[in-house]
């Protein structure tokens, strides 16, 4: 019956004209599907969160070697982690402590699915519950053969904050269900949903006033259209497939986020916007992987009817990244993207090449799209040190560039550093980023091609026309004991009397906007922020945190005698999720 299928579909296909290209596309993905008869084994994505990134990172500095994975692009895959993990564990090159041990089992039995037999039994629970659940410390429930690999976990985040900017309690709601597998080693899915009721602090609630989104999600409502108190009630999502076309190429289809770069910040392509559609082809051949990403995104800033008779309209998505392990301690990336949207079609088929320049296809169909091109890099050394960068640029003309503060000047770029570590204390990590984006970087003159997703930046939280320092310190005193240390500095220009000064992105840059030369960083209405967190998280078991975070955020305006100023006290305790790094 699957082959009579197949068949029928391929003759469907030969039948369509060029009048039915999208429906040809759509066929032919769901042939590359069916069709599929390669028995590569291939792996789900691990959780995109900073704990896990920066495990990711530590280990990688502690290998000496960038061969083992592409970790600029995140998430990265179980497979690839776990063996990762496994040659540190066996090099016995490498210094481990005992809490370095501890860790690399964490991220083993998180994805004990890829553990050979040796390693295995490592991952199994002391206590099994009624003789079908916690078989594995990472699982609720798990089955695992031949063909047929399950996993389901709950997830619940309770937690409540003091916040003396407000007389509300700010607190933290969230069950849900966590589902992934593979099934006959040839397809991988993953599902996570969950229920939410979030009253934020009060200067994230600004935000979401300000903006009309809330950061990281999606669809929000507010009951009972209070926006003073701006409780967040939500249902969130994420959920994709995998399967693997070829030995080395791996494609990713669904609802989910990716991140771009080795820093706390990317100003390509962060998880600060809401979930996204997109399918995404990773082709690794040896010291170089190439990604294609293909999103649908949504334009909210267009008005629609309240009576639900209207949907939010798309907007689309691509971009090239090339990641290419010149030596074993240094990696460079290329890369270029394009935003687009209002087609009669929608996804613009000339933008699924994924082998030639975005630029050139933009200009051909008349350059009413929106293209970004840069580059990132990192070097580790030592095995205790990471240098890593990123240069981005949206606009480019040699006759203006050089102009003092032409307007189109549009840049940004990062710089940072990473030491483990530190002094010889073992577990104690430090990390110095700074980042800028000068004004009008990432908007464009409509709402279908600025550098934008639900109304959320895609790229770095503050838009731009800003500057940005970031210093963390981690450490890890004993095994289940993780304190964390984060300032931020920053200056922004903001809008004043509905002058466009280039800092909010969802603007366009053709409106109010005051000249054209003698544009620089922080013009505008300065805004001086200093942040300060520190937060301390015990494990009590595989994936429970108990969370204490003591926040301190201090806001001037420039002008202003007194800062505004915000202490925030939170205690909370999660399972199977991770703690919102509300950071802007």
């Amino acid at each position: 019956m699957g082959l009579c299928f197949i068949k029928y579909l391929k003759l469907q296909a030969d039948k369509l004209t060029t009048n039915h290209l999208p429906n040809a596309i759509y066929i032919t993905l769901i042939l590359i599907f069916f069709d599929f008869r390669a028995n590569f084994a291939q792996s789900t994505f691990t959780p995109l969160n900073e704990d896990f990134n920066n495990l990711i990172e530590r280990y990688e500095i502690k290998s000496g070697s960038l061969l083992n994975l592409h970790s600029n692009i995140k998430p990265v895959r179980r497979k690839d982690l776990v063996k990762l993990s496994s040659d540190l564990v066996n090099d016995e090159k490498v210094k481990l402590s005992k809490i370095d041990l501890f860790n690399l089992k964490y991220l083993q039995n998180d994805s004990w699915e890829w553990l050979n037999e040796e390693q295995l039994p490592q991952s199994n629970s002391k206590k099994t519950l009624w003789k079908h659940f916690f078989h594995k410390k990472s699982d609720f429930y798990s089955f695992h053969d031949k063909e047929t690999d399950f996993h389901i976990s709950p997830i619940f985040q309770f937690g409540a904050s003091k916040d003396n900017q407000t007389k509300d309690t700010p607190y933290t709601n969230t069950r849900g269900i966590e589902i992934r597998g593979t099934l006959n080693k040839k397809l991988g899915f993953y599902s996570m949903f969950t229920e939410n009721q979030i009253l934020y602090p009060e200067y994230v609630r600004e935000y979401n006033r300000s903006f009309r989104a809330n950061p990281y999600e999606g669809f929000t409502k507010v009951p009972n259209a209070d926006s003073s108190r701006y409780l967040a009630d939500f249902f969130s999502a994420r959920g994709y497939i995998t399967f693997q076309a070829l030995k080395s190429v791996q494609l990713q289809f669904g609802h989910d986020k990716n991140f771009i770069g080795s820093g706390i910040r990317s100003m390509i392509l962060s998880d600060f916007s809401a979930p996204y559609l997109h399918l995404k082809i990773l082709t690794n051949v040896g010291r170089f992987q190439y990604m294609n990403l293909f999103a649908q995104m949504i334009n909210k800033q267009i008005p629609v009817a309240v009576d639900n008779t209207d949907i939010l309209p798309p907007k689309y998505f691509s971009l090239h990244h090339l990641s290419i392990n010149i030596t074993k301690n240094l990696n460079l990336g290329f890369f270029e993207s394009i935003v687009f949207g209002k087609r009669q079609v929608g996804f613009d088929i000339n933008y699924l090449n994924p082998i030639i320049f975005l630029r050139f296809v933009e200009g051909h169909l008349g350059s009413t799209d929106n293209s970004i091109a840069g580059a990132n890099f990192k070097y580790n050394f030592k095995r205790q040190f990471s240098i890593y960068g990123q240069f981005v640029l949206d606009e480019f003309n040699i006759k203006y560039f050089e102009k003092n503060g032409w307007w189109a000047k549009k840049y940004a770029t990062q710089i940072g550093a990473k030491y483990i570590d530190v002094l010889g204390v073992k577990n104690l990590d430090l990390q110095a980023e700074y980042n800028l984006a000068r004004p009008y970087m990432y908007s464009h003159y409509s709402t279908y091609s600025n550098y934008v997703n639900y109304n959320l930046p895609l790229a770095h939280p503050l838009g731009a026309n800003f500057k940005e320092f970031l210093l963390v310190a981690r450490y890890q005193p004993i095994e289940r004991l993780n304190f964390n240390f984060t300032s931020m500095l920053s200056k922004q220009g903001k809008d004043s009397n509905i002058i466009n000064w280039g800092g909010d992105i969802l603007r366009s840059y053709m409106v109010a906007r005051p000249y054209d030369f003698g544009n620089t960083i922080g013009q505008g209405s300065l805004v001086n922020t200093r942040f300060f967190q520190f937060s301390t998280s015990y494990m009590i078991a595989h994936n429970l945190f108990a969370d204490l975070r003591v926040q301190n955020r201090n806001i001037n305006l420039a002008g202003d005698i007194n800062d505004k100023k915000n202490m925030i006290f939170s205690l909370g305790l999660r399972w199977n999720t991770y703690q919102r790094q509300l950071l802007f």
